[in-house]
C-alpha cells in the first residue's frame, strides 16, 4: 500500500500563470483527447469577473487553470491524464478491490520515516497529510503540504492520484496538481494594493469550494463504467470539503 504515498511524494511543482482565454461561464473545456472535461461555471459564480480573473490552457491530454483573486491569493491548477504501461497496472493499488479498501486506514496509521520528515525539513515542508479523496466516481489518494516559500508567502499544495481502465482495456492515471499562493505580514503581490487581510481559514475554505465546483464538474468520458462497476472500483460519492 506504501505506493499510494510514492505516487504522491514527488516534489511539487511551483504554479505558474499559463496564458490563455477566460473561461466563460457553463464553458466545458476538455483535454485533447476528450478524455476528461469540467465546466467551467464554477469559477464565477457570485462574484464579478474584474473580481476573478481566471485563464486555461490545455494541450495533449492535460488542462492548466490559474487564478488571481486581488489582495487574497493565487490559485493554480493541473489536471493531466496518462495511460498506465500494461506492466505497471499490477502495482497500482486503486485498481484492485482489495487493496482499495484498505486505504483509509492505511492513511490513518501512517507515519513518516526518517527520510520524509529530512525530505520536508529540506523544502520548507511544515505540515503534510495523506487521506482519501472522491473525484468524478473514483477513489483517489491526496497528499496536502503546507509551505513558507519566503518572508511573508506562503503556499498550501495538493496532489491527488486516481485511476480507471478506459473503454480501450487500458489503465489511465489522472493527476490533480492543486494550490494557493498567499502573501501575509504587510508582503503583497506586485499588481495587489495590500498584503492579504483574509484569515487563514478563510482562504482555505474559499480555495476548498473553488476546486469542490471544479472537481464535482468533471467527467471522465472514456471510462469502462461496466468493468470499473464490476470490479468495485466505481463510487457513488462526490468530492468533500475536508476539515481539520
Amino acid at each position: 500500500m506504501r505506493q499510494w504515498l510514492l505516487l504522491l511524494s514527488s516534489m511539487f511543482m511551483v504554479g505558474c500563470t499559463h496564458s490563455g482565454l477566460d473561461l466563460k461561464p457553463n464553458e466545458k473545456l476538455s483535454t485533447q483527447s476528450y478524455s476528461v472535461s469540467i465546466t467551467g461555471d464554477g469559477w464565477w459564480t457570485g462574484q464579478k469577473p474584474e473580481e476573478r480573473i481566471s485563464k486555461f490552457q490545455g494541450t495533449s491530454d492535460r488542462l492548466w487553470f490559474s487564478r488571481q483573486i486581488p489582495n487574497i491569493m493565487s490559485e493554480h491548477v493541473n489536471i493531466s491524464v496518462s495511460a498506465i504501461p500494461q506492466n505497471e497496472v499490477a502495482k497500482i493499488g486503486m485498481l484492485y478491490k482489495d487493496k482499495s479498501d484498505g486505504m483509509e486506514e492505511y492513511y490513518q496509521n501512517f507515519k513518516m520515516s526518517n527520510w520524509e520528515k529530512k525530505n520536508n525539513a529540506e523544502r520548507g515542508v511544515k505540515y503534510t497529510k495523506n487521506y482519501v479523496d472522491f473525484i468524478g466516481g473514483l477513489k483517489c489518494a491526496t497528499r496536502v503540504e503546507s509551505s513558507n516559500l519566503a518572508l511573508g508567502v506562503g503556499t498550501k499544495s495538493y496532489q491527488t492520484s486516481c485511476y480507471y481502465f478506459d473503454n480501450q482495456k487500458a489503465a489511465k492515471h489522472i493527476h490533480l496538481d492543486y494550490r494557493y499562493t498567499y502573501t501575509h505580514s504587510g508582503t503583497k503581490y506586485e499588481d495587489d494594493s495590500q498584503s492579504s487581510s483574509v484569515t487563514p481559514q478563510a482562504m482555505e475554505r474559499q480555495f476548498k469550494q473553488d476546486m469542490k465546483e471544479i472537481f464535482d464538474s468533471l467527467v471522465i468520458h472514456d471510462m469502462d463504467k461496466e468493468k470499473m462497476a464490476k470490479e468495485g472500483l466505481l463510487h457513488d460519492k462526490k468530492y468533500e470539503i475536508q476539515e481539520w
